[in-house]
């Protein structure tokens, strides 16, 4: 399967596409034969957010959306935190609209749920809340899609599982509160 999806709508492209490429980390020494951290290992696929869309019954072929898809690993993570993915979660990753990767920071973020995804740039990537967005890594780091074409829209690939409610924090660094008053002379 290609990397940049193959016609048809966003239900089937994300069938049939690869995800976000993956490496063998902390496991790799201990493989027979060992392997380094770094060499890659498989591409990761989106059949969990894809089974739960369907089990919710969230509409992947409606016209002019754009999907926020999370690989089976950021699906996995969140589950073992939040439990499984729900109807409002995956609702979530639907944007109304087709917002091309380059208009995120403009663009409306209302999503099917009726949230409004919180859009930043830092460390030179682009987040939607707590998820980066269609980044492009060297090995081995892992690289996400972006501007995914379908019939009926577009995918963006994530890093991590997004949902209703997320806030900044307030404070820490990069969150525009809580930073250090300045030093006092003296």
């Amino acid at each position: 399967p290609a990397a940049g999806g193959g016609g048809g709508s966003i239900s089937a492209v994300l069938q049939s596409m690869q995800g976000p490429d993956l490496y063998w980390e902390e496991k790799g020494p201990l493989q027979d034969p060992p392997k380094e951290e770094s060499d890659f290992k498989e591409y990761d696929t989106f059949s969990t957010f894809l089974a739960a869309c369907q089990q919710h019954g969230v509409d992947l072929t409606q016209p002019d959306i754009t999907v926020l898809a999370p690989g089976n690993v950021a699906c996995e993570q969140f589950s073992a935190v939040a439990g499984p993915l729900t109807k409002a979660v995956c609702e979530y990753h639907v944007i109304k609209g087709v917002v091309n990767k380059d208009s995120l920071g403009s663009a409306d973020l209302t999503t099917v749920e009726g949230s409004t995804i919180t859009y930043r740039r830092m460390f030179r990537k682009d987040f939607l809340d707590n998820a980066f967005c269609g980044v492009k890594a060297s090995p081995p780091r892992t690289s996400y899609a972006s501007n995914v074409k379908a019939d009926n829209g577009l995918i963006h690939g994530i890093n991590e599982v997004i949902y209703p409610g997320w806030s900044e924090s307030s404070g820490g660094y990069g969150s525009g509160g809580g930073a250090p008053p300045p030093a006092e002379a003296g």
